[in-house]
């Protein structure tokens, strides 16, 4: 064994892609980190047990500090700027409360395996079980770093600057590993002004991030012939194939083609594959397409899942013709998520492109079974027919059918738009209505499923890419959660649309009470919103806002609202009056919901 090579003085590079710094604060190791992740934004809310890191981003020259209106609505944007740009997603708040409001944001990036890391203040260690103001250790207080634990992938609370950088960069590995997720540091607010003797920094980004094995070509061989040979195929996407389709999407595509094979995603993996393509059948999974539906209701006889769990979301409640397939292979980076639903026949721990890029190699070399194979495939695929949901109630002054107003957004899509879609009525208008193709974007947060996420996530989002639409859709009963965060955007002239489904009720709720029960009307004021004036409420807090009252409307606002939001760095909110009395299509969910203990 060779001895140690010795550390580098200051400011020299190690071979590969190191540097080591010495004499140099928490505060700024943590920046520094930041720094070398290509991280252009933090997104918190200030404290005085975070004031070291506040102070050290004031001066920073790359690294703005975004300060929200809410420590929820802080973490939404880390999540959604995250998502944007396939960086680290970064949040700061203080101790105590500050802690426990960021909870479910972070709770709900690390469902959705989104890498986050979440640093949270703490008193000077020297007042521990002092009673110190928002003191959160296990002596006095919410213990932060235990509740953290039990909601994200890592919690640390850290006790002395030497061993700091280890353990920040155990947090950067873990969230950006596999799966990937978030991961919470603790930190007293001396220890943050500590300084380190020595930290060894990387130079280029990515290095935390962990790299998925291939699949074995065994692996691959059998899961060509199942395809090869098979009747009904179906391949699955989820939202764990997103990178491999930036990749591999045309290779994909052209391996679809060549074989007849249709393509599902579920609804977190929804564009990932061109829903205008011929071989989409859409999102298979609540509020999914009909086709994807009466595809797999005829039967499938091998079944491909390539990155998703196969949750609720995406087998619509757990369906009795998805348990019927006998024969699946599944794809997934964390052996944990395969099988957790349906037995699997073939499961594969490993990258999703490599298996992507390996079906594409064999198809070329191989090629189908038979010409005739291929006809059949595609003519299954041909004979399906997407019926579209059809208003049930004739037209009310002053409001626009949902399904109007979906076919109008569907018509306004354009390749540099990212779409942020809240939990609500709003998720299952747009996962059934909208057809979306790449480059456009369009991201859920179904791991929680939490209300409210979209008005921070589409902040985040556009900080991270400025050059992309950024587009939030909710609900008016999301958006009185976190519309505050308007704010934000206009203090920090962040252009961004939000289009709000304004029915003064609970909508999905509301609903959902009466799939289960009719005796209630939808027109209980038990779900109602009390008639707030959005609109008023949009502009107050620096937002420009437009209404929707009838059809066509939103087709002419459009194009106009996206250019205001960039030309003038303004936050848009367009107030879309609908009628309460549409049915959103969860069908599978209001059944689930009702069935349940019974």
């Amino acid at each position: 064994m060779h001895p140690p090579e010795p550390l580098p003085m200051y400011g020299e590079q190690h071979a590969r892609g190191y540097q080591t710094v010495e004499d140099l604060t928490v505060a700024d190791c943590v920046l520094a980190h930041l720094e070398s992740e290509e991280v252009d934004a933090v997104f918190g809310v200030p404290g005085g047990n975070i004031a070291p890191f506040q102070q050290g981003m004031r001066k920073h020259p790359s690294i703005r500090f975004i300060i929200a209106s809410h420590e929820g609505g802080a973490a939404f944007m880390a999540d959604g700027y995250a998502r944007a740009t396939g960086k680290l997603g970064v949040c700061m708040v203080t101790a105590g409360p500050g802690a426990t409001n960021a909870l479910t944001g972070v709770a709900s990036a690390n469902l959705d395996q989104v890498p986050l890391l979440a640093i949270s203040g703490q008193v000077a260690t020297d007042r521990f079980g002092m009673s110190a103001i928002q003191e959160s250790n296990g002596t006095h207080g919410v213990n932060t770093v235990e509740v953290f634990r039990n909601s994200c992938a890592a919690s640390t609370g850290i006790v002395d600057a030497q061993s700091f950088p280890r353990l920040l960069a155990r947090a950067l590995r873990t969230a950006q590993g596999l799966p990937g997720g978030a991961a919470h540091l603790s930190i007293p607010s001396n220890i943050a002004r500590q300084r380190i003797e020595r930290v060894t920094l990387p130079t280029t980004r990515g290095t935390f991030r962990a790299r998925p094995p291939a699949a074995p070509f065994e692996d691959l061989r059998a899961a060509f012939s199942m395809l090869r040979t098979a009747r009904r195929p179906l391949i699955f996407l989820g939202s764990g194939a997103r990178e491999a389709m930036a990749t591999q999407g045309e290779a994909f595509s052209a391996f679809v083609t060549q074989h007849g094979i249709p393509v599902a995603t579920s609804l977190r993996g929804k564009g990932l594959f061109s829903e205008r393509d011929p071989l989409s059948l859409g999102v298979l999974g609540l509020c999914g397409s009909k086709r994807a539906e009466a595809y797999l209701r005829e039967g499938v006889d091998v079944l491909v899942v390539l990155g998703s769990r196969l949750g609720e979301w995406a087998t619509r409640s757990f369906h009795k013709h998805f348990q019927a397939v006998r024969n699946v292979i599944q794809v997934d980076v964390n052996a944990a998520n395969i099988g957790q639903f349906l037995p699997v026949r073939l499961p594969i721990v490993a990258d999703v492109g490599s298996v992507m890029a390996g079906l594409s190699e064999l198809g070329q070399m191989i090629g189908p079974s038979s010409g005739a194979r291929v006809r059949e495939r595609w003519a299954q695929v041909m004979a399906l027919v997407d019926q579209p949901l059809v208003p049930r109630a004739p037209q009310s002054e002053g409001s626009v059918k949902p399904q109007h107003l979906m076919a109008e957004l569907d018509a306004q899509l354009r390749p540099d738009m990212d779409l942020y879609i809240d939990m609500g009525n709003c998720t299952g208008w747009a996962t059934h209505c909208l057809h979306v193709s790449a480059p456009t974007r369009i991201f859920f947060p179904c791991g929680l499923s939490s209300m409210g996420w979209s008005c921070g996530a589409v902040i985040g989002g556009k900080v991270g890419r400025p050059e992309r639409a950024a587009v939030a859709f909710t609900g008016d009963g999301a958006f009185l959660m976190n519309g505050t965060e308007l704010l934000t955007a206009a203090r920090h002239r962040v252009g961004t649309v939000t289009l709000v489904l304004n029915d003064n009720f609970l909508g999905m709720v509301n609903h959902g009470e009466r799939a289960q029960d009719s005796s209630y009307p939808l027109e209980d004021e038990f779900y109602g919103l009390g008639n707030p004036d959005l609109e008023a409420f949009s502009m107050s807090l620096g937002a420009r806002a437009h209404t929707v009252k009838g059809p066509g409307q939103l087709s002419a606002l459009m194009p106009e609202v996206l250019r205001r939001a960039d030309a003038d760095r303004q936050p848009q909110v367009i107030i879309a009056h609908v009628d309460y009395r549409e049915v959103p299509p969860f069908g599978e969910r209001f059944a689930a919901v009702a069935a349940d203990g019974r």
